[in-house]
C-alpha cells in the first residue's frame, strides 16, 4: 500500500477505536490527544498535493474531505489529555465519523504497511 493510503487507513484506524488509542498512551511518550489532531491534520491528510490524491478514488476522497470538514469543526473543543477526551461526545462522534469511513471502503482493522519496492 502506498505510503499515504497507509497512513490514512491507519489514523483512521487509531480514531475509531479506544482500545488503540489507550494502548497507544501506554506505549508512546507522547499526548496522544495532540497527536491524534497533529496526524490529520499536519502529518498525513494532504488534500491539494498531487501524488497524494493520486492514490485514493474520487469517492474516498470525497470521504476524506467529509471527515477533515467534521473533525476541523470539533477538535478545537476537545480537552487536551486522552482520558478526558474519550469521556465527551463530541470524540465519540469523532470516532463513529472514522468507523464510518473505514466501513465505506473496507478499511477497518486493517494493519496497512507501505509497498516495498526492491
Amino acid at each position: 500500500m502506498s505510503p499515504h493510503r497507509a497512513n490514512i487507513v491507519n489514523l483512521l484506524n487509531l480514531i475509531a477505536s479506544k482500545s488503540d488509542q489507550l494502548d497507544y498512551q501506554k506505549r508512546a511518550p507522547v499526548n496522544v490527544a495532540n497527536e491524534l489532531v497533529n496526524q490529520w491534520f499536519s502529518d498525513f491528510y494532504h488534500p491539494t498535493d498531487e501524488l497524494f490524491k493520486s492514490e485514493f478514488s474520487d469517492e474516498v476522497l470525497a470521504s476524506l474531505r467529509d471527515f477533515d470538514a467534521y473533525y476541523e469543526v470539533r477538535h478545537a473543543m476537545l480537552p487536551n489529555s486522552l482520558d478526558e477526551m474519550l469521556k465527551t461526545k463530541g470524540w465519540q462522534e469523532m470516532m463513529h465519523f472514522a468507523g464510518e469511513v473505514l466501513d465505506a471502503h473496507g478499511w477497518r482493522g486493517i494493519e496497512a504497511r507501505y509497498d516495498v519496492s526492491d
